[in-house]
């Protein structure tokens, strides 16, 4: 997810517009996978479903056709590798709201989806931001589908990301799409205490006016219960490209990531509940013949709110 509303001057600290994105689910998503699972987090406040029954072993997941809304806040630290002090180092913190529903099934077991994003706002250092701190100009709309074994496809709807990463519209509009893929995550119908499902996303996100091709592969287990509540852990491994030319350099990003998180589906209401995650990305951004090379780590939590 890229965690700025404005194309950025392609320079070393230009790599922050790429944090989150090696999460993708941006996910997403502390140093390779933990040992032990990553804490999940609890339901709302006011919240209270009922117990499950103790001697379920199997359900069926299909998602509600209710609205469902979302608050998603991100954290990416980024500093430059070898290096030590404030002055290598940059925070960006990022937040916004997802509103999605899903029709009911068509033909061939295909749903569609519709949302949207808003209330968008990204706090980052004047080195990266330009000194801006202001939310989204106006919403941004999604639409994609759900397949019957539950792959997703999600894209913005309309011509909000037509200028791309040159432009602060199309910047933004990726940002949000990269949002909204956190809150639909893929899960197959049937779902029981140890099983197993994978899925590849390979989206796009932006180093400066530069477009990176983000390629995750996530892998998805069913932990156990809490409460009403099923808890599934996905580990998520990334690696980014993008190449390009920028003041008359030739400009190329690379780099690779690992990934944690655990997310809370609730079986009885077709819906997500939360997620909790935290990954580490490192990267390599070569202008011209120089080579400047990055650490970052990212938390993401997704919220209803």
């Amino acid at each position: 997810m890229p965690p700025v509303l404005r194309p950025l001057p392609l320079a070393p600290a230009a790599l922050l517009s790429v944090a989150c994105a090696a999460l993708a689910a941006c996910a997403g998503r502390a140093p390779g996978p933990a040992e032990t699972p990553a804490p999940a987090p609890r339901p709302p406040a006011g919240a209270t479903p009922a117990p499950a029954t103790p001697s379920a072993t199997s359900w069926r997941f299909a998602w509600s056709t209710e609205a469902q809304a979302f608050a998603v806040r991100t954290e990416a630290d980024v500093e430059r590798s070898g290096t030590v002090g404030a002055a290598e180092r940059e925070r960006v913190e990022s937040s916004a709201r997802v509103t999605l529903a899903m029709l009911p099934a068509g033909s061939g077991g295909t749903r569609a989806v519709a949302g949207r994003v808003d209330s968008l706002r990204v706090r980052a250092s004047a080195r990266v931001s330009g000194g801006a701190d202001a939310p989204l100009a106006a919403p941004v709309s999604v639409r994609g589908s759900i397949g019957a074994r539950g792959a997703v496809r999600l894209d913005v709807d309309g011509t909000a990301a037509m200028g791309g990463c040159g432009t602060p519209a199309g910047a933004s509009a990726i940002t949000a799409l990269a949002i909204a893929r956190e809150t639909l995550p893929r899960v197959p119908a049937a779902l029981t205490v140890g099983a197993r499902w994978r899925d590849t996303v390979a989206t796009v996100s932006c180093a400066g006016p530069l477009p990176v091709t983000v390629q995750a592969i996530a892998a998805y287990e069913v932990e156990g219960q809490d409460g009403a509540l099923l808890r599934v852990r996905r580990r998520t491994n990334s690696t980014l490209r993008g190449q390009g030319f920028a003041g008359g350099q030739s400009v190329r990003v690379s780099g690779s990531g690992t990934a944690d998180a655990t997310l809370l589906l609730d079986p009885a209401r077709g819906a997500l509940q939360g997620v909790t995650g935290e990954g580490r990305t490192t990267m390599t951004m070569t202008l011209g013949t120089a080579t400047h090379a990055f650490e970052q780590r990212t938390r993401v939590r997704v919220e209803r709110p």
